[in-house]
């Protein structure tokens, strides 16, 4: 007799502010260390963590996969590639989950750990009222739990919706259109490890209270997750860690003297590079015999390498913090030189270069026609448009590595996002602007902070290339060393502003702010920390807007509005309403008087919206002014009374057939002629001949009289 199978499922459901979570495991992905089927509303995520036993050795650090399967069978739909119909590449929406849920949860491993860990998300299914962004943060946090590889504490996600006066927890996509902020947290109880806004202009007041209110939110949610651990029965998972022994920092911290360390203080990045190079040839060829030396097992290439890396951040992190001064000798709040050049390449419609210090980033702007949107077509998005994108390149020679360029990766694509973010709002809507934009931000030497350098970019480059941005917006990145104690609770705390690639060694928080003179557009909050405090973050959001103030008083020296015309190679753009009755003879039987329009003006190109207005666009205006003569000409309805230039076709002794708009001859009599001929009329007219004509009256028929005047 068949026997029906029993799970040990162990479910919970949470309710807050009238959206529904709810979780459960052990029923499917059995295999994996641990899987959670999370509902977030009708969205259905399955939750996968696997942790490999018998990582590398050597790794140096910990290697951490989010892995978002997309599925368009979640979504009830079938993937327009007909040849294929199946998922493929990751779309870079699901790029952008996969490295937010990263950002949040990487911090709250133990340091030193070294065993592969791969969380799958697998979409199961989709309801397209709210997005993704909550479910998979805390989707991932609980199946780490779950799995009991060790994790500093659950952490919990929220989006807050702002209008008028009024907060909402975990808005609907529908209601964030109407929200002056899309603004996404996540949190471990007391502390924020994570950041992600767009935004219309949040003053620093209202930012200040969403986070407080959030905190109130995320405080009360993580014990959820840790009441319902509280049922599972969880087996303790061993954990391979590459720390160096006591013995080995401490011989090679005698041969890295303080004398040593001094000299890498006050360098530019190459002179440094070399040192560290250097230093570490230095301390392998020291360490050489006891590498080979079966009696010192700890001391191995991988770890001695890392202490090195370790040694060199532990000196400029306390130089730093006790002395305030930086590795080259700026105050905390110091901005390096700047400068900004616009209009530099021919033919480009628009385009800046920037550089600071020894980071240059140049963008550039194309314009073109209404419908060369950039088309969106993922489980989330069926097709669609989005008329302004900014792409970010970081080619390896940037930073003098010997390796091929190939497609965007994940940090190219969630830069160009978070560049697109900030000026967003900022972009004048279609009726004003009717313009395709793309933005392309190349970053050609990078010394840190080139995505913020990229929103700077966009402000110029697209004001030098005529598009009316409502205001500029500049950004900057902001960064923070600390001192802490055993349990992660920070003692001492210095928060700087535009950090070198030297003092990367040493960050503990990574915050980019964005915004215009009156508020923030964008936000984005890394750390290495297993969290940041309030009083932490509100002291970096003061100090990022009067940065990023600075350098837009630096950058609009430069220009400081937009250009009063379209570049000479820029596309111009026309529209002209078509009345309904009349665009089946604008478009022709077979699209065939379209197609005459494009053959006589030179491959113009004539878009329709869905209110039949007509774009018409190309780069000489002449074409233009051609187009628009003929659709007017088709348009145009004959009403006794119009005047027109009339083309005479034909001469007979009483006659001449003229041509009228609509492509159609008439015939004008000699008594309607303004003064007395003699016959034949073949003496006073001929053909081709332009005469100005009125039409006296159109009968039933469509019979035309016209009179010259």
């Amino acid at each position: 007799m068949t026997q029906k199978k029993e799970f040990d499922v162990t479910q919970s459901s949470f309710d807050r502010e009238g959206k529904k979570l709810s979780f459960e495991t052990w029923k499917l992905a059995v295999q994996a260390d641990s899987s959670i089927s999370l509902w977030f509303q009708e969205n259905v995520l399955l939750c996968s963590t696997v942790m490999e036993a018998n990582p590398r050795p050597d790794s140096d650090f910990l290697p951490l996969m989010l892995d978002i399967r997309e599925s368009f069978s979640a979504a009830g739909r079938i993937w327009w590639a007909a040849y294929r119909r199946r998922e493929g590449r990751p779309s870079d929406q699901a790029i952008l989950y996969a490295r937010l849920t990263d950002r949040a949860l990487r911090p709250m491993f133990p340091k030193w750990m070294i065993n592969d860990i791969v969380i799958t998300i697998t979409p199961l299914a989709i309801d397209h009222t709210m997005d993704l962004w909550v479910a998979t943060i805390i989707g991932s946090s609980l199946s780490i739990l779950a799995s009991w590889i060790p994790f500093d504490w659950p952490v919990w996600a929220a989006k807050i919706w702002y209008k008028d006066g009024k907060f909402l927890i975990n808005p609907t996509k529908e209601e964030l259109k109407t929200s002056m902020f899309d603004l996404l947290v996540a949190w471990k109880k007391w502390t924020i490890n994570m950041i992600e806004s767009e935004a219309s202009e949040i003053p620093e007041d209202i930012l200040r209270k969403a986070l407080e209110v959030w905190q109130e939110h995320i405080d009360k949610s993580c014990d959820f997750q840790t009441e319902f651990l509280k049922k599972l029965k969880i087996q303790a998972k061993e954990i391979i860690y590459n720390k160096p022994s006591e013995e080995l920092m401490a011989y090679i911290s005698n041969i890295l003297t303080a004398d040593k360390l001094q000299a890498m203080t006050g360098n530019s990045k190459v002179p440094f590079n070399d040192l560290y190079s250097q230093y570490e040839k230095e301390v392998l060829e020291i360490c050489k015999e006891k590498i080979t030396d079966w009696e010192h097992p700890d001391f191995t290439e991988s770890k001695i390498k890392i202490w090195v890396f370790n040694t060199i951040k532990y000196f400029i992190r306390s130089r730093t913090l006790e002395t305030w001064k930086r590795i080259d000798d700026r105050k905390q709040e110091d901005i390096r030189p700047l400068f900004c050049e616009v209009g530099l390449l021919p033919r480009v419609h628009g385009a800046w270069l920037f550089r600071r210090w020894d980071t240059q980033v140049l963008t550039t702007v194309t314009l073109w026609s209404p419908w060369d949107f950039l088309i969106f077509d993922d489980m989330e998005n069926d097709w669609v448009k989005q008329r302004y994108f900014h792409h970010y390149n970081f080619p390896p020679f940037s930073v003098h590595e010997a390796k091929w360029t190939r497609w965007a990766g994940r940090r190219e694509i969630w830069h160009g996002r978070l560049a697109e973010k900030a000026l967003e709002r900022m972009i004048p809507n279609k009726e004003e602007f009717p313009y395709i934009i793309r933005l392309v931000s190349e970053c050609l030497w990078s010394w840190w902070s080139t995505s913020m350098w990229s929103v700077c970019g966009s402000t110029l480059s697209l004001m030098d290339a005529w598009v009316p941005i409502k205001k500029p917006v500049a950004g900057i990145a902001m960064w923070l060393m600390t001192d802490h104690d055993d349990d992660w609770k920070i003692t001492k705390h210095l928060v700087l502003n535009d950090l070198m690639w030297t003092e990367d060694f040493t960050w503990d928080m990574d915050f980019k702010v964005a915004g215009t003179r009156d508020g923030i557009t964008a936000i984005q909050l890394d750390t290495k920390l297993k969290g940041i405090t309030m009083d932490i973050i509100q002291e970096t959001i003061t100090r990022a807007i009067a940065g990023y103030n600075e350098i837009m008083d630096f950058m609009l020296q430069t220009i400081d509005k937009p250009r009063d015309h379209v570049a000479t190679y820029a596309p111009k753009i026309f529209s002209i309403k078509v009345p309904m009755a009349k665009v089946k003879e604008v478009i022709g039987k077979w699209w065939d008087v379209i197609n005459k329009m494009i053959e006589e003006c030179w491959g113009i190109k004539i878009d329709f919206e869905d209110d039949w207005t007509c774009y018409l666009t190309h780069q000489d205006q002449a074409m233009i002014d051609k187009a628009l003569g003929m659709i007017k000409e088709i348009i145009t309805d004959l009403e006794a009374g119009q005047e027109f230039d009339a083309k005479i076709t034909r001469v007979e002794d009483y006659w001449l057939f003229v041509q009228l708009p609509k492509n159609k001859m008439w015939l004008c009599h000699i008594s309607n002629l303004w003064q007395r001929y003699e016959t034949p009329l073949t003496n006073s007219f001929k053909i081709w001949q332009i005469i100005r004509v009125k039409i006296k009256w159109i009968d039933h028929d469509w019979k035309v009289a016209v009179v010259k005047i």
